[in-house]
């Protein structure tokens, strides 16, 4: 959590760096998949 101050403190957007620790967790499979589900509803939704 100190990291995540700090990191506000710089300037930085922490729930970017938090979606990004949670998506390097990630199997790259798995993150490939979500990400092509996601694309997939978004263009259905006219949002791409």
């Amino acid at each position: 959590r100190d990291v995540y101050a700090e990191a506000k403190g710089n300037g930085f957007d922490v729930k970017a760096l938090r979606t990004i620790v949670r998506l390097r967790k990630q199997d790259e499979n798995e993150r490939a998949e979500q990400e092509t589900i996601l694309e997939t509803y978004m263009q259905a939704l006219g949002m791409l």
